[in-house]
């Protein structure tokens, strides 16, 4: 077994894993951990051994992550969420219904997707898939996106699956509407309320916005129509666009979206036989450098921010030689 001196990192996720860390989060009698060093999940009562073999608390905490919290509030959401995509009014009505009716909601639930054996095999798909989502989520939050780059591509694969049933892209151009402006503006004020780093961020933009009116978008929205995310290009010759501002909403962060916008960003300029794109990223966004150098982006020039007092204090004073 590895030790567990080492700094402890997820597991990939396999099929198998991802199936058994769902299962254990609807188990409401039990509470479960991911065994970090086995890629197992494992009861808390199946930890009495560890005791035995004289693990340290130090380590036991290392080794065994607790898995994200499920409780029936949670499946209730999803009920609702689902209850109101269907189609068919009478059956959203009748679903609607039966999770108001107070007690045995999830019962009387169940029993009225039962009726309808088309419904039921969608909600359970609808279900599985929010709960792959959930988890996957969990991950990105328990290792951030280095760690991340160590998941399967077929969980990549995935993820794109599950954002493309929710998520249609499109190309807009014009000046932006009020809905594209609103996000725009949301995001931008976020950018100046955010690290030092993102304030100086905010200003470059600020001053290059100043001169340049953005009317070429390319967004990202749900299928019940709202703005999730857009990516802002301008073209600068007959071969070569520029992204200088792009997001996404809150609410659809951690993801993926942006890497499926971006991808249908890219397709639809290779058909508008534009073979080179410039990727402007700033503040919080440098991190995406490892979403592109790994396709063969190169850099084409840097920025860096530095404090005086950081270069003052570590070199004497020049001026002491005009003295």
């Amino acid at each position: 077994m590895e030790s567990m001196n080492t700094p402890s990192r997820l597991p990939v996720l396999s099929e198998d894993l991802l199936g058994s860390i769902i299962f254990s989060m609807e188990d409401q009698a039990n509470f479960y951990f991911l065994d970090l060093a086995e890629a197992l999940v494992v009861r808390e009562d199946e930890l009495e051994f560890l005791e035995k073999e004289g693990i340290s608390q130090d380590e036991h905490d290392q080794r065994f992550l607790p898995l994200p919290d499920w409780q029936p509030s949670d499946g209730f959401r999803l009920m609702e969420l689902f209850a109101n995509r269907v189609r068919n009014p009478l059956y959203r009505q009748r679903l609607l219904d039966a999770l108001q009716s107070g007690k045995g909601v999830f019962r009387k639930f169940k029993d009225t997707i039962a009726e309808n054996p088309v419904l039921e095999r969608k909600w359970f798909s609808f279900k599985d898939e929010q709960l792959k989502r959930e988890v996957i989520r969990w991950y990105r939050e328990q290792e951030g996106v280095i760690e991340l780059e160590q998941l399967p591509l077929e969980h990549e694969d995935l993820t794109e699956d599950i954002l493309l049933e929710d998520f249609t892209f499109e190309t807009y151009e014009g000046k932006a509407t009020k809905e594209i402006q609103d996000l725009m503006d949301f995001l931008f004020t976020q950018l100046e309320q955010g690290t030092e780093e993102s304030k100086v961020a905010a200003m470059l933009l600020s001053r290059r916005l100043e001169t340049e009116e953005l009317q070429h978008f390319h967004l990202a929205r749900t299928q019940d129509g709202t703005l999730a995310a857009f990516l802002a290009y301008l073209p600068l010759s007959e071969s070569l666009v520029e992204v200088p501002y792009f997001g996404v909403n809150n609410e659809y962060r951690g993801m993926g979206l942006f890497r499926l916008l971006f991808d249908s960003f890219c397709r639809h300029m290779a058909r508008s036989h534009y073979p080179r794109i410039i990727i402007t990223l700033a503040g919080d966004y440098l991190g995406l450098q490892r979403l592109f150098m790994p396709y063969g982006a190169q850099p084409m020039g840097s920025q860096l921010l530095m404090a005086t007092r950081t270069w003052n204090a570590s070199h004497p004073s020049s001026e002491q030689a005009f003295l």
